[in-house]
């Protein structure tokens, strides 16, 4: 039975989940936002905690019985910040730049949901830390293992560049995205239930269709035939992704909208609901800042390995490139109950 407490041995003071840490430390202006709930050091481990909550307003919008594989990510997320701020010493004025992330689930059964809140205990683990001369952390590389009640749940991997005001400044120099709402006008979104939810809040693509190869162009021998498209929802208002004004698209947005578009995709290839499918692992490489100035699109292509590479396009140009597996609903009748046909249904879209 989860306590709220988590004692690693020779850990002092324990860490707890009492209380979430102070905003600053994990980029948030909404407390309603904060999941980690404690940092420390022992025996030179980098340990957090964060409490995944069962009533969230996006996390939560699914009909499975499992705790929402970017739920896990951002918890995870959040508590590796939290670690570099407070364990590493990087000041909070800094400006995190993401080069890649992934999270896998690593045990199913313990990410299952139940009647009690889930806290996750997570562990850092640095590859690879690069200093500054004057000794300041410049960038790290590392990979914090995820658990509940003492069982492996997820693996968490990325690499973070910390970036003084004047060196962000100079790399976003010349870029068509200032603070503010999104260019354009939205495309409509998508129906929920195409991509696995019920709230239409939750949808962040719209427009999703069908894509054959161009001309000259043929899918890798483990990808379907059949590609498809879909529009990047991106609402400066939603108080998930938008907490506070950003002059880009923010990271855990385009993973969602990829991590939705493989859904959608898978959906419609096997023929079954989005809702009896289930992203377990997700991985992604950041190339260029996507700006608020002109459409994203993902264009996503099933494997015949449970896989769907997903690029996430902006002027004809990739923005990011990830890989998100899609397994079927532990024990989904649903699924069990459907043909599973190589391509979409005719003329769908």
């Amino acid at each position: 039975m989860n306590t709220g407490t988590t004692s690693p041995a020779g850990a002092a003071p324990a860490l707890t989940a009492d209380r979430t840490v102070h905003r600053s430390l994990v980029h948030k202006r909404a407390v309603e936002q904060v999941l980690t709930t404690a940092v420390a050091e022992s025996g030179g481990r980098l340990l957090g905690t964060a409490q995944l909550p069962r009533l969230h307003r996006h996390y939560n919008d699914t009909c499975a019985p499992y705790h929402d594989l970017l739920l896990v990510a951002e918890a995870a997320r959040q508590t590796v910040e939290a670690i570099v701020h407070e364990l590493l010493h990087v000041p909070l004025d800094r400006r995190f730049v993401i080069a890649d992330l992934g999270i896998a689930f690593t045990g199913l059964d313990a990410v299952r949901t139940g009647p009690a809140p889930a806290d996750l205990l997570v562990e850092l683990d640095i590859d690879r830390l690069r200093r500054r001369r004057d000794g300041s952390v410049r960038s790290l590389r590392g990979t914090a293992a995820c658990r509940i009640d003492g069982r492996d749940a997820a693996l968490f991997t990325g690499t973070l560049r910390f970036l003084e005001g004047d060196s962000y400044d100079d790399l976003r120099a010349g870029s068509t995205g200032p603070p503010g709402p999104v260019a354009g006008e939205a495309p409509p979104r998508c129906d929920p239930a195409a991509v696995g939810r019920t709230d239409p809040r939750n949808v962040v693509i719209g427009g999703l269709r069908t894509e054959q190869p161009g001309e000259g162009e043929r899918p890798r021998e483990t990808e379907t035939a059949t590609g498809f498209v879909a529009d990047v929802v991106a609402d400066p208002q939603d108080p998930v992704f938008y907490d506070h004004p950003l002059d880009h698209l923010p990271g855990m947005l385009l993973m969602e909208a990829a991590r939705q578009t493989a859904l959608a995709a898978c959906a419609r290839t096997r023929a079954v609901p989005a809702g009896a499918l289930l992203a377990t692992a997700c991985r992604a490489r950041f190339l260029a800042f996507a700006e608020q100035s002109a459409p994203v699109r993902c264009r996503a292509r099933p494997t015949g390995s449970g896989t769907v590479a997903v690029t996430v396009e902006q002027r004809g140009e990739p923005a990011a490139e990830l890989e998100v597996t899609i397994e079927a609903v532990p024990g989904s009748e649903l699924l069990a109950r459907a043909p599973t046909p190589t391509a979409p249904p005719g003329g769908a879209r």
